[in-house]
């Protein structure tokens, strides 16, 4: 698998997924004709025949099957790498932080273009399910996380905590309060347990249609609007934990004054975890 072409790695998979040639190829703006060549070509290689085809459509091979699970992690891996490599040939000219809806990003932006001239400093809007992978696959350089999450390999800077909410449907027995307690709610299917992984946005319409609630920090909770949706303080869930996290192999001027400025204005101690 060393020696594998990537692009016709990702033409398979493409294919696998839609298990249609002319779909498979729309997607991939090729030809059919060429894909159909492509994937041909790609079975002598490899020695297995990866799809069967008949008039009842195109399936995969038990190879296929094989070839297609393990070539997501290889594209994926492979994907993860580039991007690594663009940011560490980016070092020191730009920086991408990601940041939760509902909390506050642009001071540590002022902060790093003030403190290094030129510097190109983005904000790229993440969500709790993808808050670390993101920062493992290097979609961002540096995060706002909420705890509890895997800490493996990386540096924790706590910042601050916040309340919790709940998200309810307007017409929710507790809508209107300002505050409900945990027993309010006992019941209560929580979509999205206090600490959990769940994109809040995705699962509005489901708060919506009544047929669970939401524990979100408060600023989340603020964050969002929807004509079906109201929100309430949480009086004795316990506060989320608003950190920002930095892989610690990673090491740059940029890097290390986010975390010294992150430290001054939390005042509390930095957690390192090595992998």
């Amino acid at each position: 698998m060393a020696d594998v072409d990537l692009r016709r790695l990702r033409q398979f998979v493409t294919l696998a997924d839609t298990l249609n040639y002319g779909r498979a190829a729309e997607s991939l703006h090729i030809a059919q004709p060429a894909l159909s060549r492509s994937i041909a070509a790609f079975e002598r290689e490899l020695g297995v025949r990866l799809f069967d085809r008949s008039r009842a459509g195109t399936t995969l091979t038990p190879a296929g099957e094989l070839l297609r699970d393990e070539a997501r992690t290889l594209l994926h891996s492979s994907e993860t790498l580039h991007r690594r490599l663009l940011r560490a040939d980016r070092e020191g000219q730009s920086i991408t932080v990601g940041f939760l809806p509902g909390t506050t990003v642009a001071p540590m932006i002022q902060h790093l273009e003030k403190a290094f001239p030129g510097i190109r400093v983005d904000g790229v809007r993440t969500s709790q399910a993808d808050q670390i992978s993101g920062l493992r696959d290097g979609h961002f350089d540096a995060g706002l996380a909420i705890r509890p999450f895997d800490g493996t390999g990386l540096t924790v800077v706590d910042l601050y905590a916040e309340p919790r909410a709940v998200i309810l449907p307007a017409d929710h027995r507790c809508a209107g309060k300002e505050e409900v307690t945990l027993a309010d709610l006992a019941g209560e299917v929580l979509l999205h347990p206090a600490g959990g992984v769940g994109a809040v946005e995705e699962l509005s319409e489901q708060v919506a249609a009544g047929r669970g609630v939401v524990l979100v920090p408060e600023s989340a909770a603020r964050f969002y609007h929807h004509p079906g949706l109201t929100w309430s303080l949480v009086s004795d869930a316990p506060h989320a934990r608003i950190c920002l996290v930095v892989e610690s192999h990673r090491r740059s001027a940029v890097l290390d004054e986010l975390l010294r400025s992150a430290r001054a204005i939390s005042g509390t101690c930095v957690t390192s975890v090595k992998s």
